[in-house]
């Protein structure tokens, strides 16, 4: 990874890319775990994964093993599993969103701690006004009306933002669908006992589940789990975190407009206004690439 490289166009394309599909995958796990158990959903997500990816399964890499299953266990079944019990106690999409976005500052905090990864003033600038944009949302009655869901999904953004960072610290040798294939075989297994000790009613569930669930399911595994995850972790592995996360902040205001439309979520003013201000901090972020493309040019 080169410290200071510009985004390639293509990056910069696979970066929208995550952004678009993450903000559609939200809205239809939202009603995938309202018909369904929500680790019995996220079990099945990562059996379609594994079947999919099950032959690009490799050896882990030798020396890092420990750092290796810490990473899986973060991004796996600890993110997937708490956010998915809170996104099922959830009433109103959209504050849920807000929170989940706080993965992208707590990445940027545990670069400058694991990674001593050095932020520019404007990077940093675009970073903390876009985490208060996001944390300007939580003003309104709408968020805390939903206590525990919040919590949950709190816990779940930090547990990925620091699996974003142990991916960077694996360091480049770990092929992305390789570990794709090693989170479905870590994630499927253990949410899915989870779901049979802790969940009930899997099958009446599963009987009464309209066919479009399977599909919102389905598109979670290839397109969330294995293209846009695929992307973001070979990003991140050339990129510095704190450059890549805050153009995901472009996320939730999709999400925001898939739950208006699709679930019926009320879209405050004090929501609104703090999007708005998330997208000033991306834009800010976008300005300082602008300026390191004209410095210097990519070699690319």
């Amino acid at each position: 990874m080169t410290p200071h490289r510009a985004f390639a166009p293509l990056d910069f394309l696979q970066l929208i890319s995550i952004a678009a599909i993450w903000g559609v995958n939200n809205v239809l796990a939202k009603l995938a775990v309202d018909s369904l158990p929500a680790m019995m959903t996220v079990s099945l997500r990562f059996v379609i994964v594994l079947i999919a990816l099950f032959a690009w399964i490799r050896p882990p890499p030798e020396g890092r093993r420990v750092l290796f299953f810490a990473m899986l266990g973060c991004v796996g079944p600890l993110h997937f599993g708490i956010q998915y019990v809170g996104l099922k106690l959830t009433h109103d999409l959209s504050p849920m969103v807000v929170a989940m976005q706080l993965w992208a500052p707590a990445s940027v905090v545990f670069a400058a701690l694991v990674l001593k990864e050095r932020i520019s003033a404007l990077r940093l600038a675009g970073v903390a006004t876009a985490f208060l944009g996001a944390a300007s949302m939580y003003f309104d009655p709408v968020v805390f009306a939903q206590g525990w869901a919040l919590l949950l999904i709190v816990m779940a953004a930090l547990s990925y933002g620091l699996g974003a960072v142990l991916v960077r610290k694996l360091g480049g040798g770990v092929d992305p669908w390789a570990m794709q294939a090693w989170i479905a075989l870590v994630t499927a297994p253990t949410l899915g006992l989870g779901s049979l000790v802790l969940e009930h009613d899997q099958i009446e569930a599963a009987r009464n589940a309209h066919w479009s669930i399977w599909l919102f399911i389905a598109f979670g595994a290839i397109a969330s789990s294995i293209v846009a995850n695929a992307f973001m972790f070979r990003l991140v592995q050339r990129y510095e975190v704190s450059r890549t996360t805050p153009y995901l902040l472009m996320t939730p205001v999709l999400t925001f407009t898939l739950a208006a439309v699709v679930l019926g979520d009320t879209i405050t003013p004090r929501i609104l206004a703090g999007g708005a201000i998330t997208m000033a901090g991306v834009v800010l972020v976008a300005l300082a690439e602008h300026r390191f493309r004209t410095a210097a040019p990519s070699p690319d």
